[in-house]
């Protein structure tokens, strides 16, 4: 048996109803029956509706439905299918990107949208669809971000660190002119602070802790001896002193080392506390590279040690340096400083022994020199000194460091 939704599948308007016969639920049209004609309960032919789900076809037009998407090709339907092989191509159907006119509409990939990625100058708009293909969005190349009022380098920012902008002033001063609007604006340097001891140039003189750089520090033994028990009244200075003033030194505040002693006398110890990036482990093979006469299994501290590591020091850029601060095995730790809060002086024994007798040519090194060095630096203006870094002959190259 036929049912209701089946036949009334096949009417589309009135007349092809009143030839055929339809019915809406349990109401029949009978065959050539006038519309006056009809059961006392039936509806007028004027209110016959398909149900929403139910696409209404004469019976040419399903006949023509030769793929089952409801949409046939006859003249009579009132939507024609483009493509009746197909049951997903029909009129309504969703467009897809294949360079098919999916949905019958003259149109192939249309409305399929648009994709955007990147940002600033890198910022790119394209079709999802082009030629029957998905098309994936690149963002441009960044550029060196110029003055311009646009964010060339694509990072979400505009004319920020323009390249080639003009500086000024100098340290903790220091500024870059600014673009603002497209356009550079003049560059004014910071205002300068007192100086702190911070690695920084607060003041704004092109010197770094100036004030800090170098402090002499009345101690003991008694209280060397607590950071290095062989520093004492007995040994005076060597290796265990160099260690303990090292210790003492690093353990105050803005002072990263420090040599001595540069005068002693009794349980006193006068030792120099200095500032420095550079407080490092260095081979001695590599400070035999600067002087053979500097090693492991030869001397360990001493004059050819001192020129080591003062021309290892300048080798890293540094204007000098001393040591060693600690020593192990088959390595010391030196300390390199500097310019202009270190220099390099050249001097004389025969001048150095005016601040102290007891350093002459014949002496060289020690203590009397340490005193000689650090008088001899004080007096050109300086808060003290250390060497000798070179010698030979009446000539010293002694280290002089600014407070």
């Amino acid at each position: 048996m036929v049912s209701a939704r089946s036949r009334l599948k096949a009417c589309v308007v009135l007349s092809v109803a009143l030839s055929q016969g339809c019915a809406v639920g349990s109401e029949l049209l009978e065959p050539n029956t006038s519309p006056d004609v009809r059961r006392s309960d039936a509806s007028s032919p004027r209110d016959v509706q398909a149900p929403p789900d139910v696409t209404i076809m004469t019976n040419e037009c399903a006949a023509s439905d030769t793929d089952g998407d409801r949409f046939g090709t006859h003249a009579s339907c009132m939507q024609r299918d483009c493509d009746d092989r197909n049951p997903a191509i029909h009129p309504g159907a969703p467009e897809a990107c294949n360079r098919i006119d999916d949905d019958c509409d003259g149109m192939t990939d249309e409305e399929l949208g648009e994709g955007t990625c990147g940002m600033g100058a890198c910022r790119r708009t394209v079709p999802y669809c082009v030629n029957g293909a998905l098309q994936a969005c690149s963002a441009g190349m960044p550029a060196m971000e110029t003055c311009n009022g646009m964010d060339d380098d694509c990072d979400g920012m505009v004319d920020e660190d323009v390249a080639g902008a003009a500086s000024c002033g100098m340290g903790a001063c220091r500024r870059t002119a600014s673009c603002m609007g497209g356009m550079m604006a003049a560059c004014v340097p910071g205002a300068p602070a007192m100086e702190t001891c911070n690695g920084q140039d607060d003041d704004c003189d092109g010197e770094t802790d100036e004030g800090f750089r170098a402090s002499v520090v009345n101690s003991t033994y008694t209280t060397l001896a607590t950071r290095h028990d062989g520093c004492n009244q007995a040994t005076r200075i060597g290796g265990a002193c160099n260690a303990a003033i090292h210790r003492f030194c690093a353990g105050r505040s803005c002072a990263q080392s420090g040599f001595g002693p540069l005068e002693n006398s009794g349980d006193t110890s006068v030792v120099a506390c200095v500032v420095s990036d550079f407080v490092r482990s260095v081979p001695y093979a590599a400070l035999t590279m600067q002087h053979p006469g500097c090693s492991a299994s030869t001397e360990r501290i001493g004059m050819q040690c001192n020129a080591a590591i003062h021309r290892y020091c300048a080798s890293m850029g540094y204007a000098t340096g001393f040591g060693p601060a600690e020593q192990g095995p088959d390595a010391a730790t030196i300390v390199c400083l500097r310019a202009p809060g270190a220099q390099s002086v050249s001097t004389t024994y025969t001048e150095l022994a005016m601040r102290h007798s007891g350093c002459t040519q014949a002496t060289r090194i020690g203590s009397d020199c340490n005193a000689a060095i650090s008088r001899f630096c004080s007096a050109r203006g300086f808060a003290t000194g250390y060497g000798p870094l070179e010698n030979s002959g009446d000539t010293v190259v002694v280290a002089c460091v600014r407070p």
